[in-house]
């Protein structure tokens, strides 16, 4: 009948109707078959890549899978969520999970919410911390001040933001600003460790008053205001014991003031509570400076001496001494009194005026009046010489009865030296020669003449003949006296050229020398 039925048109049809029915049915089960088997190893191999740490593989296989008809949300929405925060992106993390909560209403995903958003807090706060960190170690405290604050807001119970927030104002110098942090992080946190930076913060805060009361001291100083800055000195000690500035900075006045024993006494007195190098290296620099003015006193003395007793080889050598020229000679004017310091004023004193020139002997109200004498050493040829007067000084310069003496050493053609020395006596006004004057010429110790003459304001006058009427010059040169040798006149007289004029040479500046012939 079959047979039949297939024969015929109808029967063909049906036939092939139902062929193509069955051929339907079993590709749809086949693809349904397949779709699931997709499926389970798109699954599968989502959570190993998660698993695996390969979170951006992870993210593709995950929504791969959700793009499957009848694949389970919320357990693919939860490994997407936590691939998402293996790559830090909480926000993503939080949008999948709630668009599949809106769907499905699930508990087990409302839980995920909660904890990734806690979660994405702590991570945020950590990262926070860490920005703030970065521009720590950069010393950039500000900016690192507000990224702690930021942190704060995310977690305003953590202590370690007021901790750092606290640091951050110390390192800064802000210690108000880190003790009010630090009170207020108590109020919330009741942190011990709070309560130690808060200590560090109050020890800050009195070093700061101390560093501003020594500031303050300093300042007195600069303007020479000795008084009030000694009194911001004590203050800082008595606040501060056990700190060596205050002692450092009233030393330095002291050696600044030569009271070098002084400075001595305080410093040691300080060491025996401070372990300070830097007071260390003060008490050393006050001894050794204490040292050389023992020294430079002594020496000061000794050519004090020599001055007055006209000492000229203890003299000389005393000022050309090493230590005369490098500890004494540089700070000039130096006074010097062998009654003490402050009684170069009035009385007899010495005054340094450079390395080669002084004065020693009657000062009244600093001026130079009375008996005393300049001495100077002199070069010549690359010899050493010296000048001095001595006598009578008024108005600071020689004014009345002296004599100068110079003593030059000259080189000869035949390459040996010669030592000339010249003696003039007589009376002088404002350093210039006056009246009635005498010279001595030596050479080489040995007197080779002297000569009377008569100076007016410094210029010799030419010598008359018995009539009154000058003597012939020689030349330009005109005879301003006779050459007396051994007690005895000769025939040579002391010839000068016209604008000669003499006197005291540190004083007057003088012009020809004097030719015998």
């Amino acid at each position: 009948m079959l047979r039949g039925v297939l024969r015929t048109k109808v029967g063909r049809i049906i036939v092939l109707i139902l062929i193509l029915v069955l051929g339907i049915t079993g590709i749809f089960i086949f693809k349904k078959n397949k779709d699931s088997r997709w499926y389970e190893k798109q699954a599968v191999m989502a959570q190993q890549f998660l698993e695996a740490g390969n979170y951006e593989q992870a993210i593709e296989a995950y929504n791969k899978a959700m793009s499957m008809k009848d694949s389970d949300q919320e357990y693919l929405s939860v490994g997407l969520a936590e691939a998402y925060i293996g790559i830090n992106n909480y926000d993503k993390a939080l949008e999948v999970l709630r668009n599949c909560y809106k769907k499905t209403s699930g508990s087990a995903i409302k839980e995920k919410i909660e904890e990734v958003t806690s979660r994405k807090a702590d991570y945020e706060y950590q990262q926070t911390i860490s920005r703030g960190d970065v521009y720590y170690s950069n010393k950039e405290y500000d900016k690192a001040i507000q990224e702690y604050e930021k942190a704060k807001l995310i977690k305003s119970k953590e202590v370690v933001s007021y901790q750092k927030i606290a640091q951050a104002y110390i390192k800064s110098g802000k210690y108000e600003e880190a003790k009010t942090e630090v009170l207020e992080g108590l109020d919330i946190t009741q942190s011990e460790e709070l309560n130690q930076i808060l200590t560090v913060a109050e020890n800050y805060l009195i070093k700061q008053q101390y560093d501003n009361i020594i500031a303050e001291a300093e300042e007195f100083i600069f303007q020479e205001n000795y008084k009030d800055g000694m009194a911001k000195f004590q203050e800082a000690m008595q606040l501060l014991p056990e700190e060596d500035k205050a002692y450092i900075g009233m030393a330095k006045v002291f050696l600044t003031q030569e009271k070098y024993q002084t400075a001595i006494t305080l410093l040691e007195g300080a060491k025996e509570h401070i372990d300070s190098e830097e007071l260390d290296s003060m008490l050393e620099k006050a001894n050794e400076l204490q040292e050389i003015e023992d020294v430079r006193n002594k020496t000061l003395y000794a050519l004090y001496g020599a001055v007055e007793g006209l000492d000229i080889s203890k003299i000389m050598k005393i000022m050309n001494s090493e230590f005369f020229i490098n500890e004494i000679a540089t700070d000039i004017p130096v006074y010097y009194s062998p009654l003490g310091e402050g009684n170069i004023s009035k009385g007899y004193g010495m005054i340094l005026f450079t390395d080669k020139n002084l004065y020693s002997g009657a000062i009244d109200q600093g001026i130079k009046r009375g008996k005393g004498i300049t001495f100077q050493l002199t070069e010549n040829d690359g010899e050493q010489g010296y000048y001095y007067y001595q006598g009578d000084w008024n108005d600071d310069i020689p004014n009345g009865k002296g004599k100068t003496l110079e003593v030059v050493t000259k080189k000869a053609k035949d390459g040996g030296k010669s030592t000339f020395k010249i003696i003039t006596e007589g009376y002088f006004n404002n350093g210039t020669e006056m009246d009635s004057m005498m010279k001595y010429f030596y050479v080489n110790d040995e007197e080779v003449g002297k000569v009377s003459y008569t100076s007016r304001n410094g210029i010799p006058m030419p010598l008359n003949d018995k009539n009154g009427q000058p003597l012939p010059a020689d030349g330009e040169r005109y005879p301003i006296g006779v050459i007396v040798k051994n007690g005895e006149p000769t025939e040579d007289y002391c010839y000068v050229e016209p604008g000669t004029l003499w006197g005291v040479k540190p004083f007057v500046p003088c012009y020809n020398q004097p030719v015998i012939k």
